[in-house]
């Protein structure tokens, strides 16, 4: 993955962005050698997550170089490594009191709300594994990279990892936003709402390319961590639309997210100032916030993040038949995601409370998020309004690619608990799934080159 010369440039880079927030902001210090040096051994894996099972057996110890059926190499659509598999209990709203120390307020949230809602629980498999440049780099980080006070940006890390030993709510979140996705990659997928009537709505078809800088490309690795071009295949009102983002590393010296889109019908490329925060989704039925996709897609300015600690929870997890081998009609009922097709596993987690600063402005005045310690991915979040009410509960659809041996984007399924609706953001039965490509070279990934590109 890197080469001499890479490393080189990644390391100038690094130091050039260090040395830019040191002067910019307070920063924290990094851990210790002392607790880097568990990273990596019979304790702690190489990117932090706790190697022994739990103590009731439910989650097993990882041991790491799991791998799933063959498929092609470039990926696609992932065959189920578990579909013979049985639930071993379930939970429902009559049961619920017994497991409800395994349960996420969101979860309980949504049993409580319907009578037939439940949670089915199948064994756990700690199926995630990462190549071993990254989980070097990630142990390299351990000692290096460091966070401002304000927990808004990060300075000295590269490749892996940020922080593998978390010592702050921000830097469990920065690792879901440096999450590895593995090598760039095509996905058609499409994404529905179902509205308080029952009603099952296409609200997107689109075909993306994604990419991370700050694993593939030295030279960017100081200013974005993902750059993603999507191109709408659907619906109809939006055939030929196309949106550009890059994501800020350090948002106070590079600027905010930055998102550029492409009317197909006045053929003119726009830069939005201010898509962010809690700017609703409108094409999702404003059933989300901007910074509520993939759970947590936002800068961390406006929030204060607590990090409460870890916890065994009942999760999401391997959803590979919801997603990847059932149709939309199949997956999404009238009220909430299809019980039959949901799998959920005991894991570890971190749980990150943010809440909103004094002073900023935003629709909801708490977030909570809980981030698998194996991936570091957010599999399960919930937003508060300004009252205090619980206004959403959302599920991160984890699965893992073993060829690459990355977690691509996760798609979620988000409850809105006002307007009675949700979404589901990304489907990939009918689509193409996930598809490894060359890296494009930048020239593409431009807002002139979106605007050229364009069919009327």
């Amino acid at each position: 993955m890197f080469t001499e010369d890479n490393k080189m440039k990644i390391t100038q880079i690094a130091a050039s962005a260090a040395l830019s927030i040191l002067f910019a902001a307070p920063v924290l210090a990094a851990v210790t050698a002392e607790e880097a040096a568990q990273l990596g051994t019979d304790k702690l894996t190489s990117v932090g997550a706790e190697r022994a099972g739990s103590a009731d057996g439910t989650i097993p110890a990882w041991t790491g170089g799991w791998k799933g059926p063959q498929m092609p190499q470039e990926g696609g659509i992932y065959p189920d490594p578990f579909v013979g598999e049985k639930a071993l209990y379930s939970i429902n709203a009559q049961n619920m009191a017994q497991y409800a120390d395994k349960l996420s307020a969101g979860t309980q949230e949504l049993i409580k709300r319907w009578a037939d809602y439940r949670v089915d629980v199948y064994p756990s498999h700690r199926v995630v594994d990462f190549p071993e440049w990254l989980k070097k780099a990630t142990i390299a980080n351990a000692t290096r990279a460091q966070g401002t006070e304000d927990g808004a940006e990060v300075a000295g890390a590269m490749g892996g990892y940020p922080y593998a030993i978390p010592k702050t709510g921000a830097e469990v979140i920065w690792n879901h936003n440096l999450r590895y996705y593995g090598p760039p990659y095509r996905s058609r997928f499409a994404g529905y709402m179902v509205d308080s009537s029952g009603n099952l709505i296409m609200t997107h078809d689109l075909e993306n390319y994604t990419e991370s800088p700050y694993h593939e490309a030295p030279e960017e690795v100081a200013q974005y961590f993902q750059r993603r071009l999507s191109v709408y295949h659907g619906p109809a009102r939006m055939v030929g639309e196309k949106s550009l983002t890059y994501m800020s590393l350090n948002f106070k010296k590079d600027g905010n997210n930055k998102i550029w889109s492409y009317s197909q019908g006045q053929r003119r490329v726009r830069l939005a100032p201010d898509f962010g925060y809690d700017t609703p989704m409108t094409n999702a039925g404003s059933t989300y916030f901007f910074d509520e996709l993939g759970m947590w897609e936002g800068q961390l300015d406006r929030f204060d993040f607590k990090l409460v600690g870890k916890k065994e929870l009942l999760v999401p997890y391997n959803n590979y038949k919801m997603l990847m081998h059932s149709t939309a009609k199949e997956s999404y009922g009238k009220q909430f995601a299809n019980p039959d097709l949901m799998r959920w596993e005991a894991h570890r987690v971190w749980v990150v409370e943010a809440t909103l600063k004094a002073g900023k402005r935003h629709a909801q005045s708490k977030k909570v998020f809980y981030v698998d310690e194996d991936s570091w991915s957010i599999v399960l979040y919930e937003g508060y309004d300004q009252a205090g009410k619980m206004m959403r509960s959302a599920q991160g659809l984890l699965t893992y690619d073993w060829n690459s041996q990355s977690v691509p984007n996760t798609p979620m399924v988000i409850y809105d608990l006002v307007k009675g609706q949700y979404v589901s953001s990304m489907h990939m039965q009918g689509g193409s799934g996930y598809v490894r490509v060359a890296r494009w070279p930048n020239s593409r990934m431009t807002s002139d080159a979106m605007a050229g590109g364009g069919i009327r």
